[in-house]
C-alpha cells in the first residue's frame, strides 16, 4: 500500500508541474525546465495524449511527474517510445519508483518494444543507473565542458566585437550554423528563423565580429532561467585565432559584468574540442550523460 496515487495529465497541471520542475533541476548540473507557457501549448495540441504524462499526488498535493513520448513508426517497424525521468520533490523519494513503474506499464499497454532513457548531467538518475534499471545499449553521448576564461589574452581589443544583428548578418550566419551543426541550409535557416522570431530576447547573448561586410567572429550565450549565473555557450566562430581571442575577451568581460559563473557547452564527440577551429579555446570537462535504450 502507498500514500501516492498517480493520475494522468489534466488540465491545469501546468503551473504545478513547473514549479516542482525547476525545483528539482536545482540540483542538476544542467538545470532546465519546460517553461508552463510552452506546456500549455503542447498539451493542447489535438495528437497530445494525456497518458504520456504522469503525475503523483501525496493526498491533493502534486509532488512529481514524469513526461513520455510514442515515436512515428520507422523503417524497423519497432514501436519505440522516449522516456524522461521523473521529477519528484526530495522529500518524497519513494514516490520516484512508482512513476517509473507505471509509466513503463503505460507504454507496455500502448505495444511500445523499445524505450529510451537519458542519464546523467541532463537527468535525475547518473549514468550508472541506465543498467540498473535494464537498459543495455548506449545510443548517443554528451559531454559537457566549462569554459575557463581565466588566461585569456587582455592585450587584445574588442572594439570590433559589436550586437549581431538578425536583418543585417543572417546570411552570414547561416554557413557558420551549417558548419558547426553538422546540418543542410534548409534546417539552418528555419533554426535561424526560429531564434529570429522567438519573443524571449532576454536571457540570450549574440555578438559578432563584422569586417568589410563579412562575419568573421560569431558567438551565442543562453542565459539559464533556472540558475541565471549559468550559462550555455550555443555556438562560437571565428575565422582566425586572433578573431577568437577577442569573442573570449568580450565573453569574459559580459561574464563579469553580469556575474555568470560557469559558462557550460556540450558536444557528443571528445574530439570536437580538440579542433583546431576552437584554439586557444580552454574547455575543462565537467560530465557527461548519455541516452539508453531497452526491451519492453
Amino acid at each position: 500500500m502507498t500514500d501516492y496515487t498517480i493520475k494522468y495529465y489534466q488540465k491545469g497541471f501546468e503551473e504545478e508541474q513547473e514549479r516542482i520542475g525547476i525545483e528539482v533541476a536545482k540540483s542538476f548540473i544542467v538545470p532546465h525546465q519546460t517553461p508552463v507557457e510552452r506546456l500549455k501549448n503542447v498539451y493542447s495540441q489535438e495528437n497530445f495524449d494525456p497518458k504520456t504524462r504522469l503525475y503523483a499526488f501525496k493526498g491533493d498535493k502534486m509532488i512529481g511527474f514524469l513526461t513520455s513520448k510514442v515515436l512515428e513508426d520507422d523503417e524497423t517497424g519497432i514501436k519505440k517510445a522516449n522516456l524522461t525521468l521523473p521529477s519528484v520533490l526530495p522529500e518524497h523519494k519513494e514516490a520516484w519508483k512508482i512513476l517509473y513503474d507505471k509509466a513503463i506499464d503505460v507504454l507496455k499497454e500502448s505495444e511500445v518494444k523499445k524505450v529510451q532513457t537519458w542519464f546523467g548531467c541532463i537527468a535525475s538518475k547518473p549514468i550508472e543507473a541506465a543498467e540498473k534499471l535494464g537498459y543495455n545499449a548506449k545510443l548517443s553521448s554528451y559531454l559537457l565542458y566549462n569554459i575557463d576564461l581565466s588566461e585569456i589574452d587582455h592585450e587584445t581589443s574588442t572594439e570590433k566585437v559589436i550586437d549581431f544583428d538578425f536583418d543585417k548578418h543572417f546570411e552570414g550566419l547561416i554557413p557558420i550554423l551549417i558548419e558547426e551543426y553538422g546540418r543542410d541550409e534548409e534546417w539552418a535557416r528555419n533554426f535561424l528563423n526560429q531564434v529570429k522570431n522567438d519573443s524571449n530576447t532576454v536571457n540570450r547573448i549574440l555578438r559578432a565580429i563584422e569586417v568589410d561586410g563579412e562575419l568573421k567572429g560569431f558567438f551565442w550565450i543562453n542565459i539559464n532561467r533556472i540558475e541565471p549565473s549559468v550559462v550555455r555557450l550555443q555556438v562560437i566562430h571565428a575565422k582566425s585565432e586572433d578573431y577568437m581571442k577577442q569573442l573570449l575577451l568580450k565573453m569574459d568581460e559580459i561574464a563579469k559584468e553580469k556575474g555568470f559563473k560557469k559558462i557550460q557547452v556540450g558536444y557528443t564527440d571528445e574530439n570536437d574540442v580538440k579542433q583546431e577551429k576552437y584554439k586557444p579555446i580552454k574547455f575543462e570537462f565537467s560530465s557527461a550523460a548519455a541516452q539508453y535504450v531497452k526491451d519492453l
